[in-house]
Formats: structure tokens, sequence, C-alpha cells
């Protein structure tokens, strides 16, 4: 234990060391555990001690130290409804969000990626879908990402279907159209 200027102690450690908090909370019941005594010396000087070292030209005190604060765990459960009340459903939101509405995929070999964002986060054994003009791309997936490759030219429609591991649909995005552009070939 050292003083400041203002004459007030505080711990010091070697080389600035911090110390972290568990190891106060251990140092902290620690002292809880033992006798405290504050020691003032004839300077003025006051230091924190467990062995009161008394002689005439010092003044020791007892001092108590409050018990260390408690607190109730947080339960962090959902509520379980009762029998026969109506739980309140949950609100799905299944967005696609690339590409936007009414892209234009360049000249090219009809190669595109399609993003979708989905709220609340997917449990379990959902799976999302992709249509492509009312047709499914591949199977269901749990990653809200799919690259598309050698699509036709043209306007298509886009949506991601949410769905239970049973195949139930729980959500649909709205449909997004692009629009693909391709070298035509003549023949």
């Amino acid at each position: 234990m050292t003083r400041r200027n203002d004459d007030k102690p505080y711990l010091s450690f070697p080389a600035g060391r911090l110390l972290s908090g568990a190891l106060w909370l251990c140092i902290g019941a620690d002292l809880a555990a033992q006798p405290v005594y504050r020691v003032t010396d004839e300077d003025g000087n006051v230091t924190f001690t467990d062995t009161p070292r008394g002689n005439g030209q010092v003044q020791v005190e007892a001092q108590t130290l409050n018990p260390t604060n408690t607190a109730k765990a947080v339960s962090t459960a959902e509520p379980i409804s009762k029998a026969g009340e109506p739980s309140e459903p949950i609100r799905y939101d299944t967005r696609i969000v690339m590409p936007a509405e009414n892209a234009t995929i360049p000249m090219g070999p009809g190669n595109f990626t399609v993003e979708a964002s989905l709220s609340p986060a997917m449990k379990g054994d959902e799976r999302l879908s992709l249509l492509l003009d009312g047709e499914p791309v591949g199977g269901p997936q749990r990653i809200p990402i799919w690259q598309l490759t050698n699509v036709y030219r043209g306007a298509h429609q886009l949506q991601v279907v949410r769905l239970t591991g049973a195949g139930r649909q729980l959500d649909a995005s709205g449909q997004r159209t692009v629009y693909v552009m391709r070298p035509i070939v003549k023949p």
C-alpha cells in the first residue's frame, strides 16, 4: 500500500500491472475473512494492514469491510407458456438483399449471387430454398447465399422460401425480378 500526493492510500503494483477482476474478487474475499487495521504513523501516513504494529507513536484502528455484493442470477430461458394460453406467433422476415430489384446481370455467362436476410435466425432443422422462376434451385440449405451459374438470357423471378425440417413453409420473401444479358449466337 502506498500514498498519493493527496495522502489517500492506494494499491500499487510493480511495472504498472493491473489486476484482473477475478483477482480483485479473490483479494476482496480474502480481505473480508481477515481483520483489517488502519494504521496512522506520527507523520500522518495511513496504511492498511492485517497485523497492527502498535507502539506509542502509532494510532491503530480496527476497520470493518462490507460484505461482497451479491445479486440473483438472471434467467435467460424463454418463459414457458401455460397450457391453454395462446402463445404469440413468431414473426418471420425473409428478404432478398442481393441482387437488387430490377438488377441487370451484365453480359457474360449468366453467373450471379443471390443473398437473403433472415429474422429471426434459423433454428434447428430449418432450411432455405431458392426459387428461380418458381422452380427450386438445388436442395434446401442452411446458408442464405446461392451462386447461380449459366442462367439463360431474359427476365427471371427470384424468391427465397424458409422451410421447417419437414418441408412446411414458414415464410417467403417477395419475388424479385432480375434481367440477365447474354450474347445470342446465330448460326
